[in-house]
């Protein structure tokens, strides 16, 4: 079992059956991560939050390109998507992911949220990074 795959178990051992289909990708497992990030901020359950943005900081590391991608685009990209979960973003992302992501999330988020976070993280550089 690749180490991605057994990592997304750990994380949620509820989605354990979901997660052995061979035909998983980590796109999927980003789906469903999503969601229950939404509830776990709901609930203020630190255990759940925490070890979902470790999860999706992993990946993000990874030199397999399907998992630093999927990790921008079916999970970092999406933080803006829902108030409760943009609320806590900076609570839960390091400055170094930021810097890392911060072209991917321009390209997602609006003028305002990215004021907030550039701010936030002290980004000195232009507003528009291109």
């Amino acid at each position: 079992m690749s180490v991605w795959r057994q990592k997304a178990i750990e994380v949620a051992p509820e989605l354990k059956k979901v997660f052995q289909d061979p035909d998983l990708s980590p796109y999927i497992v980003f789906s469903e991560f999503l969601s229950l990030l939404e509830q776990a901020h709901i609930d203020n359950d630190t255990s759940k939050l925490k070890s979902i943005y470790d999860y999706a900081e992993w990946c993000s590391l990874q030199k397999d390109q399907k998992l630093w991608n999927s990790a921008g685009v079916s999970f970092y990209e999406h933080l803006g998507d829902n108030e409760p979960v943009f609320s806590q973003f900076t609570r839960w992302i390091k400055k170094s992911v930021y810097f890392e992501l911060r072209d991917l999330l321009y390209n997602r988020f609006d003028k305002e949220r990215m004021r907030q976070l550039d701010k936030h993280y002290g980004w000195t550089k232009s507003i528009n990074p291109k």
